[in-house]
């Protein structure tokens, strides 16, 4: 009986510990309706350049672009509105680099406007980008908030995100494991606060240990 009575205590705990926590998905798997563009912004495009280097006597550099995120009120019938804005590292909101025994490279992200007036505009820095949707009030713009400030989920080979409200803003569990040295190997779960207004109040790391291949247990 006694046993019983544990269980039950074991199992509400863990109920109420998870009461309220909804999950963030990839930012990919969000469609544009699940973003709301603030007045007189009719689409939004964000662009990710890369470039790769072959460590080999006859390697070739390889540069691509690719669009990592549109929202818009309705689709424009130009999809090529921005071609002539060209990509400029120095307007990157967000970039990294990556190496390996064979290759290397770079990557950045631009960030495209398109307003009422049919005008276009560069979005120079993360601030411009979270603009663009201000309030934050959906788990999709949750989600982007996320993605803006941080790049673990591209290194990781396990990564998770679960929110809730809180007061006027929300609060976001993010865990993920690393099993590469060069990112920083090991398991990691962190707490952000994050303001309606799209500000990361507070980052605060829950827990960090070794991942097995980093030598963990």
């Amino acid at each position: 009986m006694k046993q019983i009575k544990m269980i039950l205590i074991a199992t509400l705990l863990t109920v109420t510990a998870n009461a309220g926590w909804k999950t963030l998905k990839t930012l990919g798997h969000y469609g544009s309706k699940a973003f709301t563009l603030k007045r007189g912004v009719q689409y939004v495009e964000l662009r990710k350049y890369s470039t790769s280097v072959e460590k080999t006597p006859l390697g070739k550099d390889s540069v691509t672009v690719s669009t990592s995120l549109r929202i818009y009120r309705d689709s424009p019938h130009n999809k090529r509105i921005f071609e002539r804005m060209t990509m400029k590292k120095r307007y990157a909101f967000k970039k990294g680099e990556w190496g390996g025994l064979a290759s290397s490279g770079s990557w950045y992200h631009n960030g495209f406007m398109l307003d009422t007036a049919r005008k276009t505009w560069r979005l120079e820095n993360v601030r411009d980008v979270i603009d663009m949707v201000r309030p934050i009030d959906t788990p999709a713009e949750i989600r982007l908030v996320l993605w803006l400030h941080g790049d673990a989920e591209s290194h990781a080979d396990k990564y998770s995100a679960k929110y809730r409200k809180s007061g006027k803003g929300y609060i976001v569990k993010e865990h993920y494991v690393i099993n590469d040295s060069a990112y920083g190997c090991g398991d990691y779960s962190y707490q952000y606060k994050i303001s309606r207004s799209g500000k990361i109040r507070q980052k605060k790391l829950l827990r960090k240990r070794s991942a097995k291949e980093c030598g963990g247990e």
